[in-house]
């Protein structure tokens, strides 16, 4: 911990004392300018100025070294104007040089002999090549968010533009904006995916691979989405979303929206065969879904001081299906109105102190209320047994950018995230679970308040050397420090849960816990990486490693009394090392310029990515997190409520102290490899095709040592098939391990499975078209295979039967596009189009085990055996801009999501059995009993129309 923090508090001198630097390219962008001469030969001694609205001193001006090249790091995204001096040559001017975040936009200029003063205008394209690094990423602009329908949030923005990334919740219109997704590229999960906003990391520390905080879609300049072959400053090997929000510009200029859709301008996707399984029209639907925003920027002092401000007010209410009440309870036969109110706002003050030092600073607030929150399915949640969830939102940052030399720079930063997070009760009787149809009844099965803060702080060198062993080095080395510190208040009604199966109506188990806890937990990550890119005429080469030390960690804490556990240890000392990692990431990769004219570029890259790790961790081994006792359970007076003396037995005792860390526990890593070719196909088009190969390994598993492999028994059971009813044709045989003995107390220990892997391999092809000529594209085909093989570690062996397969986030065909045209007289169409496979399914039964209170899950077929339909979707929208005196004008837009009204069924319930639902959704409808296997609850949303009006000025 001290070491920690002496690196920590280092990081952070380092940032306010040092002359820094011009940015490592994380929420930026560079132009690297080459110029020879007519010959070919190298010119060094070349002035180089660059100029731009979004450059607050309006230029910067350099020279070319000995290799006759400059780099120009940390540029805002934007146009650009390159000019060239040198005396006794023609003055050479490029415009229209496009800077997007997070890539190198190279420029080969030519400078001729001048017989007289002259200045010349060199006419081309943008280039839209990166020759200098491997990245797999698509670059969404600024014009692609603002003129092409979506959801108007980060995670519909990149399900429906980004190839090869899929979500956990398929949005249509913003319908799905009250909550975040789950997302994944190539296989890896979500808890590996990182978030950055301004160059620094905003990722929620409890939950890893989701942000503490919902952005504000018009503050955007520019978003990187990157999903292969990472920058060495981004730590995990998923999704990498790079955000970077507007500075303002050179004059004062604003924007405010409104955008709104409802019941009125939606229509109705439930057929027949969906009512019967209980969904109405309304428990699908929008009731509104309203964005009003207002931006504004410019200079407060010209060439000094630039400011820009932005205000949200987003709400999201859709009516949900929610479970009936009753015994037995009626899965999506209710409903209720999930409503998100949004409302933030956020400041970017940005100073040129001179010539050579850039300082800016950024805050936002944000409140994020949800009378109803539905967590997972919410056919399987009543009204009462959801959450009530009222958060507030902070980000601080203060960034410094400086030139030390012409050939030495320094990016430093310093951000603090807060995070409150409280999930308040809205039922107020003791949590019951129907094991027979996995309805959670009568409240939530705990109350939870989050605290969750992020400080990060980081410094990183850039240093060029024009010559070296042949060729051109641009040596890269830096610190990052992550100090993640978070607390969680537990509370329960009665302190316990209960469950029984309404097919029998019978009681099953009781568990009691240790509630109320108020628990503490952290982790420290500790980065430096150092990186050489060697160039030699047209390869650029870079290597480097990143050496990470992360540690988990308990601070010294407490709880309040517990009635269950009157006996039980309510303070505890701090606990270091849970677990304690120094690994070392190596990256390589390769770029070849094949024709040498910058605009077809080989390019390979392989590296090794460690595991992120969410404060969750040490939390498993937390004795103030969790301590329960499980009992089999007879209401004696069957009022489903347990009352003391109703338990039987001695119970088995989970969690707190009966948990450790196997002391050999290895960081989880991700190995890949990738190969691809990116070619110029017409000016502004770049076409792309990767290959990728990505294996995860030593993946975190749990086993149980008080119940060895030698007290389960292999068993055969009756499988009542598909339909669930015994007695029927498709009836058979399943195989399940079975014990008779309940441990005292559970001792699981957290080790890794080293035979199991998880492998990714695909091809995908990108068509990228940037805005010119009327007209821009985005599109990606992506086929792959995600597959899961060989567990060999677990607590319950019954997950080993039929434990081979697909994961749930394979799709081996994605397509997808979206893009606009610009016809005559400021109108506007565009579109996006979706296909992609849909989820494998596998069917499981509920098994009753011989030891009492004891049941388990057991798949009854292979991994993947269905799959549900392919999604597709079409969506469309028709702008026009009415312009007005300078630069103020109307923009009117008209969107249609889900345009052919597809009702796809993206999940269904895959435990054997049978449910109640009433006839055609009428809740005084004829009682079905159906099958419940692949029964859907959950549809895609129907067709809306979404309308919104922009004025500029």
């Amino acid at each position: 911990m001290k070491w920690a923090t002496r690196v920590g508090t280092l990081a952070v001198a380092v940032y306010l004392g040092a002359v820094s630097v011009a940015l490592a390219q994380v929420q930026t962008g560079s132009i690297l300018v080459k110029v020879v001469d007519e010959q070919g030969a190298v010119v060094p001694g070349v002035t180089v100025t660059i100029s731009s609205p979004v450059l607050v001193s309006a230029q910067t001006v350099a020279t070319t070294d000995a290799s006759g090249v400059h780099r120009f790091p940390g540029l805002v995204p934007g146009n650009y104007t390159v000019k060239l001096d040198l005396q006794g040559f023609q003055s050479v001017t490029r415009e229209n040089i496009i800077v997007s975040v997070g890539q190198t936009t190279p420029l080969d200029l030519v400078l001729k002999v001048a017989a007289v003063a002259e200045t010349v205008e060199v006419k081309g394209e943008s280039p839209v090549v990166d020759t200098t690094s491997a990245n797999v990423s698509v670059t969404l602009s600024n014009q692609l968010l603002q003129s092409t329908p979506g959801g108007r949030d980060i995670w519909s923005l990149v399900e429906y533009k980004v190839p090869g990334l899929i979500t956990d919740r398929p949005d249509v219109g913003g319908a799905a904006g009250g909550l975040q997704s789950g997302m994944t590229a190539r296989g890896t999960p979500n808890a590996q995916n990182t978030q950055y906003l301004n160059g620094v990391n905003v990722g929620d520390p409890a939950a890893v691979g989701y942000s503490g905080f919902y952005y504000d879609y018009d503050a955007f300049e520019e978003i990187q989405v990157s999903t292969g072959a990472h920058d060495i400053s981004v730590p995990g090997s998923g999704v990498f979303l790079n955000m970077a929000t507007k500075t303002g510009g050179n004059v004062w200029s604003g924007r405010g929206l409104f955008a709104w859709e409802g019941k009125g301008t939606q229509s109705s996707n439930v057929d027949t065969t969906l009512l019967n399984f209980g969904f109405r029209p309304q428990t699908n639907s929008v009731n509104v879904v309203s964005d009003v925003s207002f931006q504004i920027g410019g200079p407060i002092l010209e060439k000094r001081l630039r400011f820009f401000g932005s205000f949200r007010d987003w709400r999201v209410h859709i009516n949900v299906p929610t479970a009936l009440e009753g015994n037995p309870p009626i899965a999506n036969m209710g409903s209720a109105l999930d409503e998100t109110n949004i409302t933030s706002g956020l400041t970017n003050v940005l100073l040129q102190i001179n010539d050579k030092n850039r300082l800016t600073g950024f805050y936002t607030r944000q409140y994020y209320k949800k009378p109803n929150r539905f967590t997972g399915d919410s056919s399987v949640t009543t009204t009462q047994s959801n959450s009530r969830e009222d958060d507030v939102f902070n980000i601080y940052q203060l960034l410094w950018n400086s030139v030390i030399t012409n050939k030495m720079f320094m990016d430093a930063r310093v951000s603090y995230n807060t995070i409150w997070f409280p999930l308040w009760n809205n039922g107020h009787d003791q949590a019951l679970s129907d094991l027979s149809t996995g309805v959670l009844l009568r409240n939530q099965s705990s109350e939870q308040l989050y605290t969750r803060n992020r400080l990060q702080a980081s410094a990183t060198f850039q240093y060029y050397l024009d010559r070296g062993l042949g060729g051109r080095h641009e040596f890269r080395f830096g610190v990052d420090h992550a100090h993640a510190p978070t607390q969680t208040e537990v509370h329960r009604i009665d302190d316990l849960t209960v469950n029984y199966y309404s097919a029998t109506n019978a009681s099953n188990a009781v568990t009691l816990y240790n509630t109320p806890v108020v628990s503490r937990a952290t982790v420290d990550l500790t980065a430096l990486f150092i990186q050489d890119t060697y160039t030699v005429k047209r390869m650029t080469i870079t290597a480097g490693a990143r050496f990470e030390r992360l540690e988990g960690y308990l601070p010294p804490q407490s709880s309040p009394a517990s009635q269950w556990f009157p006996s039980i240890q309510r303070s505890f000392d701090a606990v270091h090392n849970i677990p304690l990692w120094h690994t070392v990431g190596p990256r390589f990769s390769a770029v070849y310029d094949l024709l040498g004219n910058g605009k077809t570029a080989l390019k390979f890259a392989a590296g090794r990515y460690y595991y992120i790790i969410s404060t969750g961790t040490p939390n498993n081994v937390n004795p103030n997190f969790s301590v329960s006792k499980a009992y089999p359970w007879t209401d004696l007076n069957h009022d489903l409520k347990f009352q003391w003396g109703e338990q039987v037995g001695t119970g088995t005792q989970s969690g707190g102290l009966t948990t450790s860390f196997d002391p050999n526990f290895k960081r989880p890593y991700t190995n890949e490899i990738s190969a691809g070719l990116d070619h110029e196909l017409i000016p502004n088009l770049r076409l792309s095709a990767v290959f990728t190969y990505r294996v995860e390994r030593y993946s975190q598993a749990t086993r149980n040592d008080a119940l060895p492999m030698s007290l389960w028994t292999l068993k055969t059971g009756v499988d009542a098939g598909p339909d669930g009813t015994v007695g029927t044709a498709d009836d058979g045989t399943f195989q399940y391990y079975d014990r008779s003995y309940n441990p005292p107390a559970n001792i699981n220990v957290i080790t890794n499975d080293p035979n199991s892997k998880q492998t990714y391999k695909g091809i995908e092809i990108t068509a990228n078209k940037r805005l010119s000529n009327r007209w821009q594209l985005l599109a990606g085909y992506t086929y792959s295979r995600a597959m899961y093989s060989g567990p060999s570690v677990t607590a319950n062996p019954n997950s080993f039967l039929f434990g081979n397969g697909p994961i749930f986030n394979d799709r081996p065909h994605q397509f997808k596009m979206s893009g606009s045209y610009l016809l005559p007289h400021d109108i506007m169409v565009s579109g996006n189009l979706r296909s992609q496979s849909g989820p494998p399914i596998t069917r499981y039964v509920s098994q009753r085990l011989t030891a009492p209170g004891a049941s388990t899950s057991v798949n009854v077929e292979p991994v993947g055996s269905h799959r549900l339909p392919a999604m597709r979707t079409v969506d469309a929208r028709v702008a026009k801009t009415l312009k007005m005196a300078g630069s103020r004008a109307l923009e009117l837009n008209l969107d249609i999501f889900n345009l052919a009204n597809a009702n796809t069924v993206w999940g269904v319930r895959s435990l054997t059995g049978r449910i109640k639902v009433r006839q055609n959704g009428d809740p005084n409808g004829a009682l079905l009993d159906l099958q419940q296997f692949m029964s859907p609850s959950q549809i895609l949303a129907p067709r809306i129309v979404r309308f919104s009006a922009a004025f500029r000025f």
